[in-house]
């Protein structure tokens, strides 16, 4: 109606709103899927990247909700306890299965980003063979890296440069009330599987689980 865009992959999904209309490469990607896109339970989950209990359950409980039609999880794990290790794992269960082609990774500071990118217990480290950028004005027009890693602050300036359906997953790291509010525009406007990550205790968490669960 000019006003409103609903997808609705009737293969995978419900009708839900978006903000707007994916590219055509993206939407060969979902039909692709259809034939391509293996059960999420049929993932091992590599124990050299997330080998505890507590992270092999996180993942496996994100992979039950998305096998049913959810599009939102979120993990509360404790500083120290390894949330950037269990996301690493579960992203690698998600492009094995070829749920996934692109996946953004959000952190509200440059050391959080640089760490998750590069240094010990990092992407470049556990997934070497996913080429990865960092966003920035002299790299915007990359589009060949499986995934890409940004502020928040850097992100709300450069997010409508990307079709809607562009990344396929987004991390949310530190997602708590403050980032939900201030960058609500970049998580509403992919239409993507949103993994959000915190330490904050859940009496204190804008649950953004709830829309679209």
């Amino acid at each position: 109606n000019g006003h409103e865009t609903w997808m609705w992959d009737d293969a995978s999904s419900g009708p839900r709103q978006v903000w707007g209309i994916y590219s055509y490469d993206n939407l060969e990607f979902l039909v692709q899927q259809r034939k391509t896109r293996k059960s999420l339970k049929t993932v091992q989950i590599d124990p050299n990247i997330a080998g505890r209990a507590y992270q092999i359950e996180g993942i496996k409980r994100v992979y039950e909700d998305f096998e049913v039609g959810k599009r939102r999880a979120l993990m509360v794990m404790a500083t120290g306890s390894g949330k950037t290790r269990t996301a690493i794992a579960l992203v690698k269960g998600l492009l094995q299965t070829n749920w996934v082609k692109r996946v953004l990774f959000l952190a509200d500071r440059d050391e959080l980003l640089k760490q998750a990118m590069d240094r010990k217990n990092s992407f470049k480290v556990f997934l070497p063979d996913s080429p990865r950028v960092r966003i920035t004005p002299e790299t915007i027009k990359n589009r060949e890296a499986s995934i890409y890693f940004a502020t928040y602050q850097t992100m709300i300036n450069y997010y409508d440069q990307y079709n809607v359906g562009f990344f396929d997953l987004i991390i949310a790291d530190e997602s708590h009330r403050s980032i939900y509010k201030s960058y609500k525009d970049i998580l509403e406007y992919f239409d993507a599987y949103l993994l959000g990550l915190t330490a904050t205790p859940v009496d204190f968490i804008n649950r953004i689980v709830t829309k679209g669960s």
